[in-house]
């Protein structure tokens, strides 16, 4: 399925003035249904919720542009290891997503604008969990070995 990038965009800026009061949605809903992820969140939402608004907007407007978008999720995905951030996590941030923007979007939000949004996520969240995957690869482990001990010293 190829993804409606109009929509899209469409659908970002339609959001865009709305400001943060978007991300606090999204994570007041998301902590109400899935209370398991709460943990994984500081205290204090104010910067976080900032900086989620603004990855979406970024997302949103730059849809259509792969050779920005793809190094930015993969730098995401990467950067939410030290989150202990999961595949499982994703689908929950999705449908998270999904929600805010069908709150927020009223009646313009169709079943054309969901299944460009679905697309959308589902390709993101992809490119985010490979490049996780890859920079934890079990195959880049280097064991230790005797070379790795460091010398005794003289006493």
């Amino acid at each position: 399925m190829s993804i409606n990038t109009s929509l899209i965009k469409e659908s970002g800026k339609a959001v865009q003035d709305l400001g943060v009061q978007v991300a606090e949605y999204f994570y007041d809903n998301m902590f109400k249904n899935f209370p398991e992820v709460r943990a994984m969140f500081p205290g204090d939402m104010s910067e976080q919720r900032v900086r989620l608004f603004n990855s979406v907007l970024l997302i949103a407007g730059n849809i259509d542009n792969t050779d920005m978008l793809v190094p930015y999720l993969q730098e995401l995905g990467v950067g939410h290891i030290k989150y202990d951030a999961r595949p499982e996590h994703y689908t929950i941030v999705g449908k998270s997503l999904l929600q805010t923007l069908k709150h927020f979007l009223g009646p313009a939000w169709t079943k054309e604008m969901a299944e460009a949004w679905i697309a959308a996520y589902n390709l993101a969240s992809t490119i985010c969990i490979k490049a996780a995957y890859e920079a934890m690869a079990p195959g880049r482990f280097q064991p230790l070995t005797l070379e790795d001990v460091p010398p005794a010293q003289a006493v």
